[in-house]
This record gives structure tokens, C-alpha cells and sequence, in this order.
């Protein structure tokens, strides 16, 4: 566990570790991992979500299922929601019982946005914080109005099903 030095008031430090494994068709064993630490870590918010397939023939971001909602101010919240300069982690899973991918959406105030493909048992991690890593990419979720979710994509319109998602949230 991470040693987080003392604050009033006390926060506590999420250690993520990313670890990657693979036995090449020669017996050659490659290993990676890297790990980091996110401290000032006062609310730690873990959902389960069943996001079924629904898509807009017009736009992919009209579509899917708002799961995560951001505001600028405490005063501003709603279930759901979080304050975009509070938020220093997110972990999007698509849990491996699901049969097809999921599409998240990540819009921003400007209606600027970003899709990621996530396969079934495979995350997605964003974070707002500088990691002491060797290269690292630091985002700010201060202009995030929503993340979305929706079972793949409109690429096969005959699917009617849905998946499972899991996703964490930590911030300040």
C-alpha cells in the first residue's frame, strides 16, 4: 500500500497496478507491469450498470446510456454526478461475460468528444492527476459534461442485446 503523508483532513491513496503477461510461440516469457499511486482520495464510488444496445442512426454520441455526469461546483450536483476538478480517477470495465464490446463516449462542454472501443474483460482508465512514471499523458476532467455507454455500435444493426459494465470513480 502507498504511504500517503498526513493531512487534515485525512485522505486516503488508491495504488493501481496495470499488468501485462504473454508466452510468445517460442516459450519466451515477456512480463510488464506498471504501477502508481493517487492520493487525496476522499470518495471512492464503485457501480455495476447493465447498458443495453441502444444507438442513434445520426450521431454515435446521441446514443448509449449517460453513466457518469460532471458539474463545476458542489452546489451543482446530482446523483450520478461529480465535480470535474474533484475527480482523479476513473475505471471504465466491460466485465467478461459480455458478448460484444462497449462503446464509451466521453463528451466534453464544447460537444467535443473521444470514443474508446472496450472489449469484453479489457478497462479503461482515465485519470487527472501527474503519476511519477516514466511517460505518462495527464488529462484535466475540467471541461467533461458526461461519460456514455452503449453496447457496440451501430455496425450491426440486428443486435438487440446488452453487456455488463463496471466503473469506479475516486476523487477529492
Amino acid at each position: 500500500m502507498a504511504y500517503c503523508p498526513p493531512k487534515t483532513p485525512a485522505t486516503g491513496c488508491l495504488d493501481v497496478t496495470i499488468q501485462e503477461s504473454i508466452i510468445l510461440p517460442n516459450f519466451n516469457v515477456q512480463n510488464s507491469f506498471n504501477s502508481f499511486t493517487v492520493c487525496g482520495i476522499k470518495n471512492y464510488v464503485t457501480r455495476t450498470e447493465v447498458i443495453d444496445y441502444q444507438w442513434s442512426e445520426d450521431s454515435l454520441t446521441d446514443g448509449g446510456i449517460g453513466i457518469i455526469g460532471f458539474v463545476d461546483n458542489k452546489q451543482s450536483l446530482t446523483p450520478g454526478s461529480f465535480v470535474n476538478s474533484d475527480v482523479k480517477y476513473i475505471r471504465i470495465t466491460n466485465l467478461p461475460d459480455s458478448d460484444k464490446f462497449a462503446s464509451i463516449f466521453c463528451i466534453k462542454t464544447n460537444d467535443e468528444s473521444v470514443t474508446f472501443k472496450v472489449d469484453p474483460g479489457a478497462s479503461l482508465i482515465l485519470s487527472n492527476d501527474a503519476f511519477e512514471v516514466t511517460s505518462s499523458v495527464t488529462a484535466s476532467f475540467d471541461y467533461m459534461s458526461e461519460i456514455k455507454a452503449m453496447a457496440g455500435d451501430s455496425s450491426d444493426p440486428n443486435y438487440t442485446g446488452s453487456i455488463q459494465i463496471e466503473y469506479v470513480v475516486a476523487s477529492s
